[in-house]
């Protein structure tokens, strides 16, 4: 087909003269290829959020309970349980300041863990940080509790309680 009868023909997807391609593309073939795209962006659509349910879900479990309980420029404590693994060790790490300090497993039974009046309170196990220098000025507490996922791969922080502001003179 030459170009000027390609330029005649009505049932072309573009009327612009000039070289291009030149395909018949009826209004029911575009219905269909609109019907098409709609079915695939709503199976993405569907895909997309039963994947970020499934992330959320794997990530966020159940997760902890615990306090920070006492900080200073000594050092800090306080308590915290596995709600999914009552009464088993739990890693933790402090951050001062926003840094990584130390990092712990609360392993110390303590007294209150028997009354199970608070949540976690038969799985509390306490945690204790010893600073190897006194903290002077300033500074923000905090404490997280570390779950790891499967195989150890990839690790997630809680934070335990709320931070804690000290003031060291």
């Amino acid at each position: 087909m030459n170009d000027a009868a390609a330029r005649e023909q009505e049932d072309t997807e573009t009327e612009a003269p000039g070289h291009g391609l030149r395909v018949p593309f009826s209004g029911e073939a575009r219905a269909r290829l609109a019907r098409l795209v709609a079915v695939k962006l709503a199976l993405d659509l569907l895909f997309v959020g039963a994947f970020a349910l499934y992330t959320h879900a794997v990530t966020y479990r159940a997760g902890f309970a615990g306090e920070l309980e006492h900080a200073d420029g000594r050092g800090a404590r306080g308590w915290v349980a596995d709600l999914e693994r009552p009464g088993e060790p739990v890693e933790v790490q402090l951050f001062e300041n926003g840094r990584f300090v130390a990092s712990t497993v609360a392993d110390e039974l303590r007294p209150d863990a028997e009354a199970g009046a608070a949540p976690g309170g038969r799985g509390r196990r306490g945690f204790t940080f010893t600073f190897g220098r006194d903290l002077y000025g300033e500074h923000e507490i905090r404490v997280y509790a570390v779950r790891a996922g499967r195989g150890g791969a990839r690790r997630t922080l809680q934070q335990i309680g709320r931070p804690v502001g000290v003031i060291w003179k």
